[in-house]
């Protein structure tokens, strides 16, 4: 589905990404984790398309990402639920989900109010609170709006960025439920997640990111289990890449 090779991507001409060779097959969730700089949300900054300083290969179901626009990438199927959720505080939870189905329209796709309904049964919070403003909900129930959102566009594949973050533990494991059953309905994830355990808990593959470059790939079950990274990521040296390196 998505086939990434030789990625360098950067900010001006601060290079963050140095060459990245990733791929996510059909119905995969695959997992990226590494120290706070290492550029896993430059990554996924990358496929979507709002870092413009790319070069090498990205090809998603045919499509070359990297000679097309934010939008075109989301309306191929390519949808991110961002850092921070980056919501439209103002607006009504009803009115976030709309915007969500912006990229859908003039091709063929269901009906918002049908994609709507079952975002609500998702995540019965949000239907409750249809009307209230997205501003004022708790931090895991603007997650949870965050994630449908980017379902109402009806990706093929979804971007995650950090959604434990700030969150309790309780929420946490509810969101992390939802998604896997949204991955068993057929939907390919690739996620960055500063809680190692719970993302390599959920993912098929686990790649490890230092400095902007992949250090070590192996199937999340392989990870979970290898002693450098359970020492690492695990353990009380959390700030440390793989091999004893500093995540850059």
């Amino acid at each position: 589905m998505l086939a990434i090779s030789g990625l360098r991507a950067g900010y001006g001409r601060i290079e963050v990404l140095r060459g990245i060779d990733l791929a996510v097959a059909d119905r995969e969730i695959v997992t990226i984790i590494g120290a706070n700089g290492a550029g896993k949300s430059t990554l996924l900054r990358a496929i979507s398309g709002t870092v413009g300083n790319r070069s090498g290969a990205m090809d998603f179901a045919g499509n070359d990402l990297l000679r097309m626009s934010v939008e075109a990438i989301a309306s191929a199927g390519v949808v991110q639920v961002p850092e921070g959720r980056q919501l439209f505080g103002p607006l009504s939870v009803e009115e976030n989900l709309q915007l969500g189905s912006y990229t859908r329209r003039g091709r063929r796709g269901r009906p918002a109010g049908e994609k709507m309904k079952e975002v609500f049964a998702l995540f019965p919070l949000l239907e409750e609170r249809r009307a209230q403003q997205a501003g004022t909900l708790s931090g895991g129930e603007q997650q949870m709006l965050a994630i449908g959102r980017a379902l109402m566009a009806e990706p093929r594949l979804l971007l995650l960025d950090e959604p434990s973050m700030g969150l309790a533990p309780l929420i946490v494991r509810e969101i992390f439920r939802t998604l896997r059953r949204l991955n068993e309905a057929g939907l390919a994830m690739l996620l960055v997640e500063q809680d190692a355990r719970i993302a390599l808990s959920l993912a098929h593959r686990g790649l490890v990111m230092v400095r902007g470059q992949v250090m070590l790939e192996d199937s999340a079950e392989g990870l979970l289990g290898n002693p450098e990274v359970q020492a690492i990521y695990f353990g009380r040296h959390a700030g440390r890449g793989v091999s004893g390196t500093e995540g850059g």
